[in-house]
């Protein structure tokens, strides 16, 4: 009886200290983040200007498309969630999932709100705003008000049809104000007071565009030039992956199907095809790797996993993360160096639980928006807990995840929809190609960690 209980205890410490641990990363992002915009906090009168005010506006009238898209996501997320047959939670997650959406509709509805504060502000203040354009535009007073109306009603039904779409209308006509105002307030610098001309305001969205484009090329085209020199022995050791989402498709597409069409019994063959496909695309610091894992030896593995979470009623289902995870690695190693046996990953799985639930709950408080700083501070977990073959055993050097979240935000968000979009998950690889050219390239040995 005391094993059990020294067994919970233990379990319990480990669980503790994944949260522990998960708060110690968000709080040092959020120091870093602080460094950057504590003063605001401090000072916020010094920013409570007609400026800052009139670009708040642009943005508000935008608020019943954002709080649209939040709540779609919210609802796919739920739907999953329920279908995943949660049976002795499922009360606790609709009554999550229904704070989360009052949340949402509350905030934005708020910030709406504060949008029309912000446009009679800026009329207030500045006397040249108060021009016909200023007063009748979509970012003066009228259609600050449509937003709020639209963010009261764009995602709620009454009794009355007739109502419920003239909230609709009003919601969608404060949006496309929106798109125009912000041309002109954040692209143009122009203001509210200036007449909207279509034409114009369309070729600011172009240039920016193209200043965008051409800023990513030149930065990818100098990425490739670094990596070119380190496979030609021209510059030191650097870290990236070479992959394409052509070159995965094939792969992804008919294990895919193999698996479904025998029930999920090819799984293993799947996550070893792709592993090793990953594997052979990825270099660090200037070390190419390699997977020999087969699925016919996953398989045992993975009849276990499956049986165990069956008969625990799903409660095992959380320890195959980090299992399967330990099997990767025990067959990963560097492409001409010794083989995988000393290859390892000795993350914990009740601290990767420790980790989810400090996600659930940043998610559940940030409406789903912190996700990105979420995936990173798992990312992180995971990276500096792989060790790749002896002689990172010997030097006890170990794996490190130097990325942002703002770096991984959109490729997250471009990941996340093609998983919840209909037939989008047919381009799922060409995305998760391009965030694992950003992963890998943030992915270094650190030899800091022998000392």
């Amino acid at each position: 009886m005391n094993q059990v209980d020294n067994s919970i205890d233990q379990m319990g410490e480990q669980i503790g200290q994944g949260i522990d641990d998960a708060a110690k990363d968000i709080t040092s992002g959020l120091k870093k983040t602080g460094e950057k915009t504590g003063d605001f906090w401090e000072n916020w009168r010094d920013y409570l200007t007609p400026n800052n005010a009139e670009k708040f506006v642009s943005v508000a009238l935008l608020f019943p498309l954002f709080m649209t898209v939040v709540l779609w996501l919210l609802t796919r997320v739920s739907g999953w969630v329920y279908g995943q047959y949660f049976l002795p939670l499922y009360d606790f997650f609709f009554a999550i999932f229904q704070i989360a959406i009052f949340l949402v509709k509350a905030l934005f509805l708020i910030g709406s709100g504060l949008g029309v504060a912000a446009a009679g502000y800026v009329l207030y203040k500045n006397e040249s705003k108060r021009t016909v354009w200023g007063w009748l535009t979509g970012a003066a007073t009228a259609a600050t008000v449509l937003s709020f109306l639209g963010c009261l009603g764009i995602n709620q039904s009454y009794p009355y049809n007739g109502l419920t779409q003239t909230f609709k209308i009003l919601g969608w006509v404060a949006v496309v104000w929106g798109i125009d105002t912000c041309s002109r307030v954040l692209l143009q610098k122009l203001g509210i007071d200036v007449e909207p001309i279509i034409s114009r305001d369309l070729a600011a969205y172009r240039d920016f565009y193209q200043t965008y484009r051409a800023k990513h090329e030149a930065e990818e085209k100098a990425e490739r030039e670094e990596i070119a020199k380190a496979q030609n022995g021209q510059a030191g050791p650097v870290s990236y992956f070479d992959g394409t989402g052509a070159g995965l498709f094939g792969t992804y597409l008919l294990y895919a199907l193999l698996t479904i069409i025998t029930c999920g019994f090819a799984a293993p063959w799947l996550n070893c095809a792709i592993q090793r496909w990953r594997t052979k695309h990825m270099v660090v610091d200037g070390k190419r790797v390699t997977f020999n894992g087969t699925g016919a030896s996953l398989l045992g593995h993975w009849i276990l996993w499956e049986f165990l979470t069956v008969i625990t009623c799903g409660l095992f289902a959380f320890f195959i993360p980090v299992g399967l995870q330990k099997w990767n690695m025990n067959h990963t190693y560097y492409e001409g160096e010794k083989g995988a046996e000393d290859s390892r990953f000795d993350g914990n799985t009740f601290q990767y639980i420790g980790y989810n639930i400090m996600q659930f709950l940043l998610l559940v408080v940030a409406f789903g928006l912190a996700y990105p700083w979420t995936h990173k501070m798992i990312l992180r977990w995971q990276t500096k807990h792989q060790l790749i073959n002896n002689d990172q055993l010997i030097n006890n050097d170990r794996l490190i995840y130097d990325g942002t979240a703002l770096g991984m935000l959109v490729r997250a968000l471009v990941v996340i929809l093609t998983l919840v979009i209909p037939f989008a998950f047919l381009a799922s690889p060409w995305a998760y190609c391009w965030l694992w050219c950003y992963q890998y390239s943030h992915t270094h040995v650190d030899h800091s960690s022998a000392e």
